[in-house]
């Protein structure tokens, strides 16, 4: 039988840890146990993991070729992984003998008294999450020096004896390194770092901190397309990235050039539900093959003749295609901007001219680790976005959203993610501070999941890592931020 979507994910993180409790026990035994604590897990790119070493590490070749030799040893060698609980407060005491506080402080916001820890002969190290049981069931891997990191080039997990060459998506590369970036410049590169200024009370410098500089890559935007002449600007990502959010605050930062913009959505285009493209017995939202395509090449066509058209307006309830009575003409000063997850895909701009579009990619690639080896992944922070919103606005409980995330996930694979790097700019709209905001809005969704369903174990796996996390009061956070998107009190029409 074929694994689940939540089954292979499991399979993969697990994969990723065991090679990377491997490779740390490689650093410990070549540069010795300091070293261990100047690697951050930053980010993976597929199956691949980004890891930077702090400024003071400088790795050679050999070290590389060194460390490549050692992992094959332990592998071959097939060595027992041990796991062994240890009470919380003998875990930060030894870390603190060993001269790696910094590592420890995590620990206290740890709520339960004890810790797992994964242990190869005398090495330990602390995962949020399952390793496998001995060193030899990592088939393959690959150590890549990369700018100023490298990567550990791991399989798919479908084919575990094979490492793919990296197609490198530089465009996505430099967004997820910005990220980081900021969040240390911000001091705010984990959750424990977000939890002190929360019980600081430094939570209101924190927010407009975080919506200034999300204010800032809007205005880079917006001077890029008024500078270059451009008229449509089509707004793509992923789902829960933000996307309507973020185009709306696009429309506000180019008013300041004397712009007009004017928003339409794709999923105004979305054919009737006699024509749409089914899943089972229910429309396939994320196909490409769901939208009128020809209609909206021959509205925008129009367009650019310099005609009026009146835009269409899909009802969700009913599942039908009807007149908005909205028509809009595209004057001297008047930019339109297309949203939608597939804004990126070609076919959509097949009558215009390439030298008027400009191209938004909007993700929530998150730059926040529950410690340095432990990385939160991206996906997990919009499937929380997503859950808190169907819960919220659409009616959907938790369990309803886990069985639909498969679908959502699949199609992404399919029509969103390989048209990112066509982008002009990519935008990130996490905010260091969310996950204190949506927490408790997430948490009553999850906990209603029931014990014994098949999207139990996920619901479980997301309120374990929300446990890291402290609380903030959501009174602060601006009506036109992107959190308000999910949370609720929005300013802008963001559904």
């Amino acid at each position: 039988m074929k694994d689940s979507l939540f089954e292979k994910e499991t399979r993969t993180r697990n994969y990723m840890r065991t090679a990377l409790l491997v490779m740390f026990k490689a650093f410990d035994d070549v540069l010795g146990r300091d070293s261990v604590y100047k690697l951050t897990v930053e980010f993976t790119l597929g199956p691949h993991v980004f890891i930077r070493p702090s400024s003071d590490l400088k790795l050679s070749n050999k070290t590389f070729s060194d460390i490549w030799s050692r992992m094959h040893d332990y592998i071959d060698a097939d060595l027992p992984i041990i796991k062994e609980s240890i009470k919380v407060s003998d875990a930060y005491s030894k870390m603190v003998d060993e001269g790696i506080e910094e590592a420890a402080s995590f620990l206290h916001f740890r709520r339960s008294s004890r810790i797992t820890m994964s242990c190869i002969d005398d090495f330990k190290c602390y995962f949020y999450g399952s390793v496998m049981k001995h060193t030899g069931l990592l088939k393959a891997f690959d150590l890549m020096p990369y700018e100023t990191g490298f990567f550990l080039l791991l399989p798919d997990i479908d084919e575990p004896d094979v490492i793919k060459e990296i197609d490198m998506p530089v465009k996505l590369f430099e967004a997820y390194s910005e990220s980081y970036r900021i969040a240390h410049l911000l001091e705010t590169d984990t959750i424990t770092d977000v939890n002190k200024e929360i019980c600081a009370d430094n939570v209101t410098d924190l927010i407009l901190t975080c919506e200034s500089i999300f204010d800032a890559k809007l205005v880079k935007a917006a001077q890029g397309i008024v500078s270059k002449g451009k008229k449509f600007v089509f707004v793509a990502g992923p789902s829960s990235s933000g996307k309507t959010s973020t185009a709306n605050r696009l429309c506000y930062a180019m008013r300041n050039y004397g712009i007009k913009p004017r928003l339409i959505s794709l999923d105004d285009y979305y054919k009737d539900r006699t024509e749409a493209v089914k899943s089972g017995a229910n429309i396939d939202w994320e196909s490409i093959e769901t939208i009128d395509v020809a209609r909206f090449s021959s509205d925008m066509l129009d367009l650019l003749e310099g005609k009026e058209i009146e835009l269409p307006r899909f009802d969700f309830r009913t599942q039908a295609s009807l007149p908005s009575g909205k028509r809009i003409s595209l004057g001297e000063r008047d930019i339109l901007i297309i949203e939608g997850i597939h804004g990126l895909n070609d076919v959509f701009a097949e009558q215009i001219p390439e030298d008027l579009i400009y191209r938004v990619y909007v993700s929530a690639l998150s730059q926040l680790n529950i410690s340095r080896h432990n990385r939160i992944p991206s996906t997990d922070i919009r499937l929380l976005r997503r859950i808190v919103r169907d819960h919220r606005s659409r009616g959907y409980d938790a369990a309803n959203t886990l069985r639909r995330w498969p679908s959502v996930r699949n199609g992404e694979m399919e029509n969103i993610f390989p048209f990112q790097e066509n982008a002009d700019i990519i935008i990130n709209t996490t905010m260091v501070y969310e996950l204190a905001a949506i927490k408790p809005y997430a948490e009553r969704a999850l906990f209603c999941v029931e014990r014994g369903t098949p999207e139990y174990i996920k619901a479980k796996e997301l309120l374990k890592f929300l446990d890291f996390v402290i609380p903030l009061s959501t009174d602060q956070i601006p009506p036109a931020s992107i959190i308000r998107e999910f949370i609720g009190g929005s300013c802008m029409n963001v559904g």
